[in-house]
């Protein structure tokens, strides 16, 4: 995930933003399905990051299961965490959409979206037994997730002669950083990605292999 970085970025202010650079979040779709008194309920969890997109989503959802009278869902999104929503659709207040939310967090994930569809079995639940349900289906699904790790990364151009190269180039490698393209010409001049909570460091590395001969621009 690379973010161009901004004084007003957020909903913080940018220092308070800079020092947490990674997220929790599913590889990719997911599935589950439980059965609790002959209700059926159907959990899918896809990856999440932008709530612009929202309703194609859901409405690819309720293509798909048709024939399930509600779908809630809920969603949290954003490296802070604090971009969230529920929404029982049409099952009693309290008992679907916020369980399902609950699950997300007792993982601690983001940027990720759960809809489950239930199948009335014949048998009333209440209240809850709704709630443990939905929370036990939206669970399931996350235990067969792949659960990762993403870092947040800044971009930068960097320029510098090449009678620094070998340096350079050895703590690059050694710290994983990654050259996104190389653009020399008669001076070396690289497009690096570096974890954010990393940046400063680099710079620092970067100043004093050059004894401060260097252009480092964000990008």
């Amino acid at each position: 995930m690379i973010l161009n970085l901004s004084p007003s970025y957020g909903k913080k202010g940018g220092d308070e933003l800079l020092e947490k650079d990674s997220l929790k979040t599913i590889k990719s779709f997911c599935t589950f399905e439980s059965k609790t008194q002959k209700s059926r309920f159907v959990a899918l969890a896809y990856p999440f990051s932008n709530p612009d997109e929202f309703s194609s989503v859901q409405a690819k959802v309720k293509k798909e299961f048709y024939d399930s009278a509600h779908i809630p869902f809920a969603y949290r999104a954003g490296l802070e965490n604090d971009r969230f929503r529920f929404n029982d659709d049409g099952e009693p207040s309290g008992s679907a959409g916020k369980p399902i939310l609950d699950a997300i967090d007792k993982y601690e994930l983001t940027d990720v979206i759960i809809f489950v569809a239930r199948y009335f079995g014949g048998v009333k639940l209440g209240v809850g037994g709704l709630k443990r349900a939905f929370f036990d289906a939206s669970e399931g699904c996350l235990q067969n997730a792949k659960i990762i790790e993403k870092f947040i990364k800044k971009r930068l151009f960097l320029t510098f002669d090449y009678k620094y190269i070998g340096s350079i180039m050895n703590y690059i490698e050694k710290n994983s950083i990654q050259i996104v393209e190389n653009k020399s010409d008669d001076v070396v001049k690289l497009m690096c990605e570096v974890r954010l909570s990393k940046a400063s460091d680099f710079e620092e590395n970067i100043k004093n292999f050059t004894s401060g001969n260097y252009i480092l621009e964000p990008l």
